[in-house]
């Protein structure tokens, strides 16, 4: 039975909000220490502007309404993502509901930051030289498979099979 939009939608924004409220509780918990979102905004507008690659992005001047970017293009890439492994489960005919699976695709989805975004961050690749104070690869570590795990409960909520 083919996907509707809204399913997809759904499904993408739930697995993303789940990363975020999971994260949260481990940032709390001091389990993990992630960039600021501010950063992340800075560097999707440098990208908008064919300007990806920085020393640190940090010291690159501030923008303004960093945080009004970084949430908007974080949920479009989690939606697209999202859309990505449910086209993927459905072309493989393996189970979208798979908890395996699932986790499986979030994790891998930290190819992403740890050989692209960081990098380009100017904080090497896994990001190996993040700032003092975070800890990029254990961060995207979890925050993906809190996506994976998103991904397997929204997939529930949104009534895909």
């Amino acid at each position: 039975m083919p996907l509707s939009l809204l399913q997809v939608l759904s499904a993408g924004l739930l697995s993303t909000l789940s990363m975020d409220v999971l994260t949260g509780a481990a940032l709390r918990l001091r389990i993990v220490a992630p960039l600021a979102p501010q950063l992340m905004g800075r560097w999707f507008a440098s990208v908008a502007r064919a300007r990806p690659i920085h020393a640190d992005i940090a010291s690159s001047p501030a923008l303004h309404h960093e945080l009004a970017i970084a949430l908007p293009v974080h949920y479009a890439i989690g939606v697209v993502l999202t859309s990505f492994y449910l086209w993927a489960m459905y072309q493989l005919r393996w189970s979208p509901r798979s908890l395996v699976f699932a986790l499986a695709f979030g994790l891998c989805t930290n190819l992403l930051p740890w050989l692209l975004m960081f990098p380009a961050m100017g904080y090497g690749f896994f990001g190996a030289h993040g700032p003092a104070g975070t800890r990029l690869f254990v961060s995207s570590l979890l925050s993906h498979a809190f996506f994976g795990l998103g991904i397997w409960i929204a997939v529930r909520i949104a009534g895909i099979s």
